[in-house]
């Protein structure tokens, strides 16, 4: 009970002082409701879309994370997100600063459903640009053989030239448990619009496509973990196909 509080209180304390949604889906990451108290991680996820539109072609997206488990409920991270926008004369940029927290309710299995819910405010880098606030749950189910996560985000600008509506995203990803050194699996990611007022279906972002996830454990100091593969765009206003990986070391200390 006292982990449950300590846990709601951390919640409300960031909820009042966060805010950017900078650049839509800046990174493909399904981000999972687990904390390694004492874990450290260095992570880069990065992704390249390509298309034989040149409005919707070379979108190109880095970002690199510093990740620490301060408790056994709340794990934080700084991400430096740099984006390049799809369409001709656009360039990659600095994009923002984001401050990242996870909040987890309980330990893994302790529930029907693992649970934790994410705060994180972005601070908008170029000039002029408005930060950005985006929280929601991460949800984690086991069934059979697969690992199931999915991600539901609001996001809202917030500071200079914000606009005043609220974004919707969502993540999922289902991995098949294997026990080998390289699992199969796939991820989903869209952000269909603005609550309550979606795009036209012909102009949301929805993209879906097979995935690989593997470990090397023991590895210098700690574990590398990787996934990576192939996101179809489901819609003509993305990229046809978006390659994407993601990279991470933990040490734990």
């Amino acid at each position: 009970m006292r982990r449950m509080r300590d846990w709601k209180q951390a919640a409300l304390l960031l909820a009042g002082v966060i805010a950017d949604p900078a650049t839509a889906l800046a990174d493909f990451k399904v981000k999972l409701p687990e904390v390694n108290p004492g874990e450290f991680e260095l992570e880069t996820v990065g992704n390249y879309g390509r298309s034989g539109n040149p409005d919707t072609d070379n979108e190109k997206s880095f970002v690199h994370e510093l990740e620490y488990g301060f408790t056994n409920f709340w794990k934080s991270g700084l991400e430096f997100e740099t984006n390049r926008a799809a369409g001709p004369g656009n360039h990659l940029q600095f994009d923002a600063l984001t401050w990242e927290n996870w909040f987890v309710l309980g330990e893994p299995g302790q529930y029907w459903l693992d649970s934790a819910m994410f705060v994180e405010y972005g601070h908008g880098m170029p000039k002029g640009s408005p930060n950005e606030i985006k929280f929601g749950p991460l949800l984690r189910k086991e069934i059979g053989p697969t690992i199931n996560t999915v991600n539901l985000f609001l996001a809202r600008e917030l500071g200079l030239n914000a606009g005043n509506r609220t974004a919707f995203s969502y993540a999922w990803e289902t991995r098949i448990a294997t026990g080998w050194v390289i699992e199969p699996g796939f991820q989903a990611y869209g952000e269909p619009g603005d609550v309550g007022h979606f795009a036209r279906i012909s102009e949301q972002d929805h993209r879906i496509g097979p995935q690989i996830f593997g470990a090397v454990h023991d590895l210098g100091l700690g574990t590398l973990k990787f996934n990576g593969g192939i996101l179809f765009g489901l819609t003509p206003a993305i990229p046809r196909q978006t390659l994407r990986w993601q990279i991470e070391y933990e040490v734990h200390f």
